[in-house]
């Protein structure tokens, strides 16, 4: 991964500083590390491919499941695959599926429409495909400016929503990261990239959560013996949606909602590398956690202020994937609260 989209990432609290990788759609096998064997993504989803405009089709995940339909959506740099192990923890009582928005793993790549009115736009024609009316959305990270488009412009078919560390203010969060640069992830060695399974393992670590692999497959184009060859996603496609964020304006929702918040209590949740940084990189790695404490603590502060009905939870000591560094705590949160939407 580049330095600028390291970066960029970092700035919107992604800790994916990691290679976000590979290519895969639902029935693709891929060689594991040894390059001889096949590998398959276990998840127990079905794969479509849905066209939401001309010449655009998006990846869709159908966990299955009866009663209201739960759609995730992906935080920028991953697909839906990074929701491979959570997702279906909630087909016994929900519709589940997930997508994988446009520019990135197996959903077309065009050159325009990575502004949130037509990320929006592309959530409507996938549910409108899918024959899906009222449904709850759960988004992590960038996906919160898709729930709340979707919530403000569509409220008749918006049961609810569930904020996954994504109920905040993106725009600016590039300048700030320009300013108070990350420092760099550790090099890569030949060993890291020399396979899928040690790209997985390397993600992991630079992460600090056990990212799903299908994701991280999804997200890199890798050589026929394995090998890491380059990121599906090129930087300008991250820099095109970082520069056109909305701004959030959570007072006309009138659907009720959960943000659920990863608190970022030292630089190391936010860099789980911190520890092998020199000195004067430490410093500056806590330069930048500051900023953003700052930051997120605005955004947390809007959310409150604006929402006419909503409720927060804050983890201090999660990581920004908080739905694998606290998930049993964000899956009993996601449960009360959408008991509460089946009680209304």
């Amino acid at each position: 991964m580049t330095g600028t989209r390291a970066a960029l990432a970092a700035g919107l609290l992604l800790v994916a500083l990691a290679g976000c990788s590979g290519k895969d759609s639902a029935n693709t096998v891929l060689a594991d590390s040894s390059g001889a064997a096949e590998w398959h993504d276990l998840s127990p989803h079905r794969v479509s491919m849905v066209t939401v405009s001309p010449g655009v089709q998006l990846e869709v995940l159908d966990w299955d499941g009866r009663g209201t339909p739960l759609v995730f959506l992906s935080g920028l740099g991953d697909t839906g695959h990074e929701f491979d192990d959570f997702a279906p923890r909630f087909a016994d009582s929900f519709h589940v599926v997930g997508m994988t928005r446009r520019g990135y793993g197996a959903s077309s790549q065009p050159a325009t429409g990575y502004d949130n009115d037509t990320r929006v736009a592309d959530l409507k024609a996938v549910l409108d495909s899918l024959g899906l009316d009222r449904v709850v959305l759960v988004g992590h990270s960038i996906a919160g400016d898709e729930l709340t488009g979707f919530a403000l412009k569509y409220p008749d078919r918006t049961a609810g929503l569930i904020y996954l560390d994504a109920a905040y203010d993106h725009t600016g969060i590039d300048t700030m990261t320009v300013r108070y640069p990350p420092p760099e992830p550790p090099p890569v060695s030949a060993a890291d990239s020399a396979s899928p399974t040690a790209w997985t393992a390397r993600t992991r670590l630079l992460r600090g959560v056990p990212i799903t692999e299908a994701d991280v497959r999804a997200n890199t184009v890798f050589a026929p013996d394995g090998r890491v060859l380059r990121d599906v996603t090129p930087d300008s496609i991250m820099m095109m949606v970082i520069h056109q964020a909305a701004h959030p304006d959570y007072r006309k929702i009138r659907a009720p909602a959960l943000a659920i918040y990863a608190i970022i209590d030292s630089a190391s949740l936010m860099i789980p590398w911190q520890s092998s940084l020199s000195d004067s990189a430490q410093a500056l790695s806590d330069t930048l956690a500051a900023h953003l404490r700052t930051w997120e603590q605005a955004g947390r502060d809007q959310f409150r202020h604006q929402i006419e009905n909503g409720k927060v939870l804050e983890l201090h000591g999660g990581n920004h994937y908080i739905f694998m560094s606290n998930e049993a705590q964000v899956e009993r949160a996601m449960r009360e609260f959408l008991a509460g939407l089946a009680r209304k």
